[in-house]
This record gives C-alpha cells, structure tokens and sequence, in this order.
C-alpha cells in the first residue's frame, strides 16, 4: 500500500511540474505588437489557374516538375510563376513529357493562360520483346545416350535387390542388372 501511495505523488508531483513549466512558456511569449503586422512586407496575391491534362490512352499518370499529379483525364489548380513540364506515364507505354509556357494575362482579364491547354499526350506502346526458344548448346547436342541402367527407376531397382536377398541371390550379380552398383 506504501508504494502505491509514493507511485500516486510521484506521478503527481510531475504533472504539477509538467504543468508549471507549460505555463510559463505560455505566459512568456510576448504577441507581436500591431506596429509589426502593419510593418510586414504585404505578400503577392496568389491567382490560381486551372489546366486540364489528357492522354492518350487515358488512365495515364500525369506529375508536373511543380510536384502535383493526377490521373488522365483530370484537372489541376496552379499557381506558377514560369514555365514547367508535364510528364505522361502508363505502364506498357512509353514516357512522354510536354512542356507547358505561361502566357501573360490579356487586359481585362485576371487570371493567366497556359500554352499548350489542355496538355495533351498521344503515348506511343512499348515493344514487346520478341520470345525466341533457347538456343541449344553444342554440349547438350552431343550429349551421349544414357545406359539402360539409369533410366530405370528407383521403385523397381528397390524391389529387385529386395526380392533377390529373399531368395538368397548374390547382391554382386543383381549390381549389373539393377544398375544399383556402388
């Protein structure tokens, strides 16, 4: 019962300290003055544009060199400030990257335009590899016969020399017919 009760003020007595030191963090940081939110450099206003990628066939992987991805046919939002790539990928077809330039905002208009949109790739096939059957080698050619002996199988082998020493036969003469020499 002793232990229990000096485990319970342990415990306790480190949630109390826990608990003080997160208060003092909390209760020393100083909140940014309004004079220094006002004085911040005011950030450019991001203007996302949306560009549509295709392939064919479709169901291709599309990943622009910006990071974002999405499967064929899809949409993505971006905001860029140069021209970047997209790169086309399905399994059993070759890789095809299209480059994507920006052209700048008509008068009037707010947002920007991607040249070419939609982004389009007509993804060529992959070759299959032509199965040809292996090629025998001149050793396997050559390969003499097999003696008579070998192609027998263990079973009858096996019961020859055991018949054989049932009736009492000499092991040395059931070698040579068995194949079983040693």
């Amino acid at each position: 019962m002793r232990t229990v009760q000096v485990l319970a003020w342990g415990v306790f007595t480190a949630l109390l300290v826990v608990c003080g030191a997160w208060a003092v963090v909390w209760f020393a940081k100083s909140s940014p003055s309004p004079d220094a939110i006002q004085a911040a450099p005011a950030s450019k206003s991001v203007t996302l544009t949306t560009i549509r990628l295709n392939s064919d066939p479709q169901g291709a992987d599309a990943t622009t060199s910006l990071g974002w991805s999405c499967r064929t046919p899809c949409s993505i939002e971006l905001s860029v400030d140069g021209p970047f790539t997209v790169t086309f990928t399905r399994p059993g077809f070759a890789p095809s990257t299209i480059p994507v330039q920006i052209e700048a905002a008509r008068p009037g208009a707010s947002a920007m335009k991607f040249a070419p949109d939609p982004v389009f790739a007509a993804l060529q096939p992959l070759r299959a590899p032509k199965v040809t059957a292996p090629a025998r080698t001149a050793a396997s050619r050559a390969a003499p016969p097999r003696d008579v002996h070998e192609s027998q199988s263990l079973v009858p082998a096996l019961w020859l020399f055991l018949t054989s020493n049932a009736r009492g036969l000499d092991p040395s003469s059931l070698d040579q017919r068995s194949g079983l020499a040693g």
